[in-house]
């Protein structure tokens, strides 16, 4: 199963905030062979960004190198920017995230703000649709239809 990590879920795990097991065991499913664990590449640029002001330059770039060799880091392109301005939604970011998952035929989103990925169409039809899981839920998802 593809699935897509927010950028919430990423930051979640590298700085321990608060709930990062549940996003820590996605990993270990990967691990299992249970999930493709993918990001975006504004994911990454975002985790950057965020992760730098906590520990400096010195010890992000080393995480991030791991980072990507834990993830499928998806690209996103003009085609990416179309399809997302086609559609409605609380955040532009969230959009994006959203329409680079679809693109990549990715089977779930995975993130810590569900209500933010209210997506709707707006201009036109959306390019198809996936569903939005906490990590909890979706781990809970996964018990009750194992792969």
């Amino acid at each position: 199963m593809k699935v897509f990590l927010d950028t919430n879920i990423i930051l979640d795990l590298l700085l321990e905030r608060d709930g990062y097991e549940a996003s820590a065991h996605l990993f270990q499913l990967q691990d299992e062979g249970r999930l493709e664990l993918c990001v975006s590449v504004l994911t990454m640029v975002n985790v950057a960004y965020v992760y730098k002001k906590f520990v400096g330059q010195d010890a992000m770039i080393p995480n991030l190198k791991y980072l990507s060799l834990l993830v499928k880091i998806l690209p996103m392109d003009s085609d990416t920017i179309q399809h997302s301005l086609y559609l409605d939604g609380k955040d532009y970011e969230d959009i994006l995230q959203y329409t680079c998952a679809i693109q990549n035929s990715c089977d779930a989103l995975i993130t810590r703000n569900e209500k933010d990925f209210k997506i709707r169409e707006g201009l036109k039809e959306p390019s198809g649709q996936i569903p939005v899981y906490s990590p909890s839920a979706f781990t809970r998802t996964l018990s009750t239809n194992p792969a």
